[in-house]
């Protein structure tokens, strides 16, 4: 299936909204303050930059303004280590992650640029408690920018292909912190998802076209409905009315509500959540062979 490439999408252009500078601002004093006994990370991505380099109409100024974020590029690479994996001294991953995605709101090659950084870092990085803020910020922005571009068109670029694949990294980052019970103090971040979680449900005409995109919503959604059952015991990205077809498509002869319905649902989520987990580990395995295939 042929990729449509155009380098003037406004990619990330939702996450200069307000509400998402403000989401910005709560994640970062959540980074500083965890990490208040070494120094603060400064984030040299503004909205005053982006709005310039996307809207100059200067050739010279133009150019003065890729430069500066080709530098802070090559800055980035260092502060991820994607030539150490990851580690050293001069790595801050939940800073970097912050700054590649804004920095991927610039257009053509920067967009480009910071989307690879971010999906390699994600692919090899360690796995730390303190990257979640950082990991739901960048997931409520993939998710944000998803529902508005991506679901409202027939076929997909191939930054939006791009972000999909980020997402099912990020995802795959949060379902294994849940899996060792790390989520349960993020349950407002959680909430935070599901509006976007719940538009995305509904997108599935955009991805048909391209079944291993497909497969990496799939993932997404399965993952955030396992999370959603057993840490904010609901399943809070399906509608009233598809939580009420769902059971009423139950089938007859199932077991009877005990008298004691607090116990039952914690069960029978639990059942149902093991044999969801069960298919999600057995779809990662299939995955990581394909690719090493």
């Amino acid at each position: 299936m042929p990729v449509n490439k155009s380098p003037m999408i406004n990619t990330y252009g939702g996450i200069s909204s307000p509400y998402h500078e403000e989401l910005w601002k709560l994640n970062f004093q959540h980074l500083s303050g965890e990490r208040s006994h070494k120094s603060r990370p400064t984030f040299s991505i503004t909205k005053e930059f982006i709005l310039r380099f996307n809207q100059t109409q200067n050739s010279k100024e133009k150019e003065e303004l890729l430069e500066l974020a080709r530098k802070i590029i090559l800055r980035c690479k260092r502060k991820l280590g994607l030539k150490t994996l990851g580690s050293g001294k001069h790595v801050h991953l939940p800073a970097a992650w912050i700054e590649v995605i804004y920095l991927a709101q610039c257009k053509g090659e920067i967009q480009d640029e910071a989307l690879n950084m971010l999906y390699a870092s994600l692919d090899h990085a360690s796995f730390d408690y303190d990257h979640l803020p950082a990991l739901f910020f960048v997931a409520e922005s993939i998710l944000y920018r998803l529902c508005c571009d991506a679901s409202l068109k027939t076929y997909l670029y191939s930054v939006e292909i791009k972000l999909v694949k980020i997402g099912y990294l990020v995802f795959l980052r949060l379902f294994i912190f849940f899996l060792h019970g790390h989520l349960e103090s993020f349950k407002q971040h959680l909430l935070r998802l599901q509006p976007h979680l719940y538009a995305l449900s509904f997108s599935g005409a955009s991805y048909h076209k391209y079944p291993n995109i497909f497969s990496n919503v799939q993932f997404i959604l399965k993952a955030s409905e396992i999370i959603g059952k057993r840490e904010l015991r609901s399943e809070s990205i399906f509608s009233p009315v598809e939580n009420k077809k769902r059971h009423e498509n139950t089938d007859s002869d199932m077991e009877p509500i005990e008298a004691n319905p607090v116990l039952y649902l914690e069960r029978n989520v639990t059942l149902r959540s093991c044999a969801q987990i069960l298919w999600l580990l057995v779809y990662i395995f299939s995955r990581c062979c394909i690719d090493y295939l």
